[in-house]
């Protein structure tokens, strides 16, 4: 693996690269408040076979922060991802990077071959449907508390039994459900994220989002299958929402994962079968 910085305009972004120039390119795209680590063992599982790159956007882990943050800005950084890899690239993003993807799948940005969507809020740009998610009542939660912990200069272990700690909708607790390497990326992910990025969610507010700017009702350009968490276990495609999706884009698999909330590669019950997805996503391409 070897780190290297990139530019979007006047935001350092930094990214990682795991195998070969001679493979097919996959990018791999995170969530708000996480980082690119959190794709480690997905990344080291493909570079056998793919070159595999991850990022972090603006704000996030170690790339600059910025002066705000909006879809816009994010999809500048995934262009220039892909634009430095210079081929054409299968996206893969969870949940904002999700959305960042579909974007560039929607475009259609000419160096994108196809678009793996795990669990995207894709209509949670609307303040109606936002209000909806678990995700509306969570994100104000885990904002404060970034904040406070920020403030304070607080250690590592504090993010760590935080999140460990906190209530999963699975039953239990996080730790219950999710392993100590992704607790630690997760935590280390919240530990560095401009607490800014929450934007309106962090004031619990029910104005529009970043995810507003987002024209739900363009289909996808490119090949693009979407992996949807379980809506009753705090997934984000929300009952109604994969009938909205289906409708817009015909030829997009939608692919439940019942019995399993939105962070689906991160949950250890989940992890093989999401790098098995993953996996016969990236198959279905011939290869270059």
């Amino acid at each position: 693996m070897t780190d290297l910085t990139i530019r979007a305009g006047d935001i350092r972004l930094a990214v990682s690269v795991y195998g070969s120039s001679e493979q097919p390119p996959v990018a791999l795209l995170h969530g708000v408040s996480n980082s690119r680590d959190t794709w480690e063992e997905i990344a080291a599982s493909l570079s056998t076979e793919y070159q595999v790159w991850t990022m972090d956007f603006r704000g996030h882990g170690h790339s600059d922060r910025a002066a705000s943050y909006d879809i816009s800005g994010y999809v500048a950084d995934a262009r220039a991802l892909i634009e430095t890899i210079g081929r054409q690239t299968i996206v893969v993003g969870h949940s904002l990077g999700g959305c960042v993807a579909g974007v560039l799948a929607q475009e259609p940005h000419h160096l994108v071959r196809g678009a793996l969507l795990e669990d995207p809020p894709w209509y949670l740009g609307d303040p109606v449907e936002w209000s909806k998610s678990a995700v509306s009542q969570l994100f104000p939660i885990v904002a404060a508390r970034q904040a406070e912990f920020q403030a304070s200069n607080a250690a590592l272990s504090a993010y760590v039994e935080f999140l460990s700690n906190a209530p999963s909708p699975l039953g239990g607790r996080a730790c219950d459900h999710i392993g100590q390497r992704h607790l630690l990326s997760r935590a280390s992910g919240l530990q560095r994220q401009d607490n800014l990025c929450w934007g309106a969610a962090a004031r619990g507010g029910q104005e529009s989002n970043a995810l507003s700017a987002i024209d739900t009702t363009r289909a996808f350009q490119r090949p693009t299958r979407i992996l949807r968490g379980d809506p009753h276990l705090g997934g984000v495609i929300l009952e109604g929402h994969d009938i909205r999706l289906a409708r817009t884009n015909p030829d997009a698999r939608i692919i439940q994962y019942t019995g399993c909330g939105h962070l689906l590669h991160q949950t250890a019950a989940f992890e093989d079968r999401f790098l098995g997805d993953v996996r016969d996503f990236l198959s279905s391409f011939p290869s270059c």
